[in-house]
């Protein structure tokens, strides 16, 4: 009866142990160094860019630029686009790499340049969907 004992609190105590593993992943970076963000504003433009570190990818549908209460419009200027299959968003449209995209500011966003947000999301390959990320710039 002991060993019986013994034999399940093994397997229960090998199997918590061992399904910690996947959530302890050292080679996982934080969202902030997987994705550098910058931005510029120069005269009426604001120009973003993204330094996306090799085995990461941002989500096309997921770059905003909100200015106030207002989302701008905005073209995609450096850019590695791939079509992926992706487990939880169906087939999507991301970026590798190096990406820019600029936005034109008209008279009222640059009254409120206090508050321009810059929203996006990303994944480490085959491992880990960051959440939604919010910059203020």
């Amino acid at each position: 009866m002991n060993y019986r004992i013994l034999l399940y609190s093994f397997v229960f105590l090998s199997g918590f142990i061992f399904s910690n593993i996947q959530f302890e992943q050292k080679d996982i970076l934080n969202v902030d160094e997987a994705f550098i963000v910058s931005a510029l504003i120069e005269e009426n433009k604001i120009l973003i860019s993204w330094d996306i570190k090799p085995g990461y990818y941002l989500y096309k549908e997921s770059i905003l630029i909100k200015v106030g209460e207002d989302y701008l419009k905005h073209k995609y200027i450096l850019k590695n686009e791939l079509k992926i299959s992706d487990e939880f968003f169906g087939e999507s449209v991301i970026f590798k790499g190096a990406l820019q995209v600029e936005a034109e500011l008209s008279d009222v966003n640059l009254r409120r340049l206090k508050s321009i947000k810059i929203i996006y999301q990303g994944c480490a390959e085959g491992k880990y969907c960051y959440p939604k990320m919010v910059k203020s710039i």
